[in-house]
């Protein structure tokens, strides 16, 4: 995500996790029916996930994170869970962490590679968006209903990961991502009334008319989550074919130059970001206009919100932060997942060192120079305030938003580059091919990235990280 100041900060969130693959056999799998009524912001649904143990130790319950109950990050939208099967057997949940974590408890164990199917209903209620009054202000606006669309993230029971220490359970700190999640197939059945445009992650399968309404079936493999957008008739589409992508932008009828700024830049960060990267996990990615605070951009599987404050100022630097930053995600988060309770840093220091990296390429090196300017200040101010922190300090270590923001967008770009300028550009995007090609679907470590680039340059990067002080 980027943050609306000049200041970069988001990530996702976990707990010492094992390089996974989640892929073949382990895939989990949600099967979900979703109604939605959008004129007041209401929703309920009905989804089988089917989960097989990945561990190598038996289960007796598997979690479920309900993010959107987390006021600090969602406002007032709320998320309730009313039946809960497992197999075909009614069971009674537990709740935990204000209401954020679901246990779900199996009556027969789980034996590693075993897997369970479990059914559960839930409904919800998104924030309303009535700028200067809604309870809502307390949250990102990723879950909300406003005059002209209703965005719906995290409004569903999420599978937790399991990981070194067990589930990942951490509360949210009020700043930063929560969401995280192994890489998942999906397949939603959308119902909703006529007069809508639906942009969601994957793409969209088939349309079935029906009465006063629609029923919208949508796909994604290797997700790390679903998240849906409903438009009405304000907005307007522009697309492009460039690789076998396709980069959809959606925006309301009164920020057409800044659609057509975001579409291109868009597509040009793709191009950038596989040539540098690798290919992009998705065939369809969507950018959309949205209300948002606090926040200028937000990263989801294939779905990209873009805060509508910057609909109106389409020349501004900062709007091609954005969406270089967020289309960075898509490789960094979306395929290649990580702890961001633990290592918030990971997603983020590639996200906005690629960001920077597009503005010298596609906006100019006076951009670009001024944006690292921008990050050393900003990283040396924090190592002045509290020099006991690190670029790979955990979330729930960082007592502000500025100071995560410091050190984990700005330290962590800083700590990519100084590592690039070391080994030279050939064999540091070797090695980060190497790392998105190994990791993939998966869910990362610090030391998977450091071990990329020591097995590609055939050399020690210690005294880099010693100038970081970060530790092995």
């Amino acid at each position: 995500m980027t943050k609306r100041s000049r200041t970069w900060a988001m990530g996702i969130c976990v707990c010492c996790l094992a390089s996974i693959s989640t892929f073949g056999a382990l895939a989990p799998r949600y099967d979900m029916d979703l109604v939605v009524d959008y004129d007041s912001g209401a929703f309920a649904g009905q989804m089988t996930v089917t989960y097989t143990n990945p561990t190598s130790e038996e289960l007796s319950a598997v979690f479920f994170r309900v993010f959107a109950n987390d006021p600090t990050l969602y406002g007032d939208a709320v998320v309730n869970v009313s039946e809960t099967f497992v197999q075909s057997s009614s069971c009674t949940p537990s709740w935990y962490v204000g209401n954020t974590v679901l246990e779900v408890p199996l009556t027969v164990p789980l034996s590693p590679a075993e897997t369970v199917e479990i059914r559960l209903s839930f409904e919800g209620q998104a924030s309303i968006w009535s700028l200067g009054t809604s309870a809502s202000r307390t949250g990102y606006g990723i879950l909300t209903k406003s005059p002209s669309s209703l965005t719906l993230t995290a409004f569903y029971p999420v599978l937790g990961v399991y990981g070194d220490e067990g589930w990942s359970l951490d509360p949210s700190t009020g700043f930063g991502d929560t969401l995280t999640s192994d890489a998942a197939d999906y397949v939603v059945r959308v119902s909703a009334r006529t007069g809508l445009r639906p942009v969601a992650s994957g793409t969209l399968q088939t349309t079935e008319e029906t009465e006063g309404g629609a029923i919208y079936t949508f796909t994604v493999d290797a997700a790390r989550d679903f998240s849906l957008v409903l438009l009405d008739d304000t907005y307007g589409l522009t697309t492009d074919r460039i690789n076998d992508r396709t980069v959809n932008t959606w925006f309301v009828s009164d920020h057409l130059p800044a659609q057509r700024s975001a579409n291109q830049m868009a597509v040009d960060a793709l191009l950038l970001y596989e040539e540098l990267v690798g290919p992009c996990l998705y065939e369809e990615i969507d950018l959309v206009e949205v209300p948002l605070q606090t926040a200028a951009g937000v990263e989801f599987s294939g779905l990209i919100l873009v805060a509508s404050d910057y609909g109106d100022r389409p020349d501004d630097l900062f709007f091609s932060i954005i969406i270089s930053h967020e289309m960075a995600h898509q490789w960094f988060y979306a395929a290649v997942g990580n702890d961001v309770s633990e290592h918030p840093w990971l997603d983020e220091s590639f996200a906005t060192y690629l960001s920077y990296v597009f503005l010298d390429a596609c906006v100019g090196s006076a951009a670009a120079e001024g944006a690292w300017d921008d990050a050393r200040t900003t990283y040396a101010n924090a190592e002045r305030l509290r020099g006991d922190l690190s670029v790979t300090s955990p979330r729930y270590a960082f007592p502000s938003s500025s100071l995560y923001s410091a050190y984990v967008y700005s330290g962590g770009a800083l700590l990519l580059d100084r590592i690039r300028r070391q080994l030279g550009d050939d064999v540091f995007y070797l090695a980060v091919q190497s790392y998105y090609g190994d990791l993939a679907r998966q869910i990362a470590t610090p030391w998977d990235l450091f071990q990329a680039f020591e097995e590609v340059c055939a050399c020690s990067i210690d005294d880099v990280l010693a100038e970081f002080r970060i530790a092995r």
